[in-house]
């Protein structure tokens, strides 16, 4: 019978896997903290940020940010968590993003790498269309550490 001890190599940690951060929240909260690039949008009864991945239910992703004003948005959910999937949409068209390419195909190897989620259906966000698939590129081919861009300020 495993050790009831922790850190006995036999304990198996459950979902979810990170200790979500910032108070507890309602869901919109949420949402729109992910969508606007808060630090620590705080976390709700189903959603919470890790990183630069929106999860629900611990440990589904649904939204992943490849740089602010830059987001992936699963559209293969499993059907109890459907109902997320318009949700995202609706608080990324709030934060002045617009639907740019669907079910586009560089986002599979970026969810593999990033999130270790194979064969995943993502549409790609964002403000600027040059910007967006640009920074799906620079992350399909693993490019994690960019440098500063001194037009935004922003590096990852």
């Amino acid at each position: 019978m495993p050790d009831e001890d922790p850190s006995s190599p036999w304990a198996i940690p459950l979902p979810p896997y990170g200790v979500p951060l910032g108070p507890a929240t309602d869901d919109g909260t949420v949402l729109s903290g992910f969508a606007r690039h808060d630090p620590v949008p705080g976390h709700s009864k189903h959603l919470h940020v890790e990183g630069e991945a929106l999860l629900v239910d611990g440990d589904v992703p649904i939204a992943l940010r490849l740089r602010p004003g830059v987001v992936l948005a699963r559209t293969d959910l499993p059907e109890d968590l459907e109902a997320f999937a318009p949700r995202v949409a609706e608080v990324l068209a709030g934060a002045g993003m617009e639907l740019l390419d669907e079910a586009t195909l560089l986002a599979a190897p970026v969810a593999m790498q990033v999130l270790g989620l194979r064969l995943s259906s993502w549409d790609l966000w964002g403000e600027d269309i040059d910007v967006a698939f640009a920074a799906l590129r620079a992350a399909a081919v693993g490019e994690q550490a960019l440098p500063r861009d001194a037009a935004d300020g922003w590096s990852w």
